[in-house]
């Protein structure tokens, strides 16, 4: 029997990711989220954590939007951080450039910690910690701070292929061939399985527990999920987004992933918690 970590990213980013976690958590299967430091709802996120005992917290590191923590760093653009994934992996890493991604990841953590929070592992807002300069600033900050699990897309192509044929894009292949290429370059520590790039932000009960029963690969699974509640958030906030985040954040499947968060199916398997 499988154990699950179902892992919400995002919590912190808007207040319809916070509260579609929050009661994800205390009323459905939700495990872990994964928690942005430099965004507008951090505190808003932070206040929801002493009503949801057992909920595992990680770092989402991002330098594709928020603000930017590090003093002095030559990643900010107004006192924003809003690269793509793209700009990130083809950026030139000089040695002024990688220590201030080391010093921004580095200062989302400790804003997270400052807050008594334990921190159960981390990954990355967009998967640019598995962009290979920045996985090892991450491993390396994950050692020196004792955080245990680092995230890995280790997912087989085929085998996610054959259960996910039917909502997979062309998009998410040459994303999930992308992530397989560069996570070659970077350090592997973890034994936990990772579902799903081909149906990214588009898990659904019927792609989910069919590759969970028949899959033999990993006997734990993280389940990336991104859960919210649409028109929670001021028109006046999303505007202050990229248009591809507040297209993401008004689609329907953040609903579909909330709900999914309810599915008494998943008693059918042991949680870590």
């Amino acid at each position: 029997m499988k154990k699950l970590i179902i892992n919400a990213d995002d919590f912190g980013f808007t207040l319809g990711a916070n509260q579609a976690i929050f009661k994800a958590h205390t009323e459905g299967y939700l495990t872990h989220a994964s928690l942005m430091a430099n965004t507008e709802y951090f505190e808003d996120a932070v206040s929801l954590l002493p009503q949801c005992h057992g909920l595992k917290i990680g770092v989402h590191v991002t330098l594709t939007c928020g603000k930017s923590l590090a003093k002095e760093s030559v990643l900010e653009k107004n006192d924003n951080l809003d690269y793509t994934f793209v700009q990130l992996l083809l950026m030139r890493k000089s040695a002024s450039v990688l220590k201030s991604i080391e010093n921004e990841v580095e200062a989302q953590i400790l804003k997270i910690k400052e807050q008594g929070i334990e921190i159960s592992h981390i990954d990355g807002h967009e998967h640019i910690h598995i962009i290979p300069s920045i996985n090892k600033i991450v491993r390396r900050l994950a050692k020196k701070y004792q955080i245990e699990r680092v995230r890995e897309i280790n997912e087989n192509f085929f085998e996610s292929l054959r259960f996910n044929r039917k909502n997979t894009t062309v998009a998410n292949i040459i994303k999930l061939l992308l992530l397989k290429t560069l996570s070659l370059f970077n350090e592997k520590s973890s034994s936990v399985g990772f579902y799903s790039m081909l149906n990214t932000c588009n898990i659904t009960a019927e792609n989910l527990f069919p590759f969970l029963d028949k899959s033999k690969r990993y006997n734990t699974v993280e389940v990336m999920l991104h859960p919210s509640i649409i028109g929670a958030d001021s028109n006046e906030y999303l505007q202050t987004l990229a248009p591809r985040f507040r297209t993401f954040i008004n689609d329907e499947t953040r609903t579909e992933e909330f709900e999914l968060c309810f599915n008494k199916e998943f008693e059918n398997y042991l949680k870590l918690v």
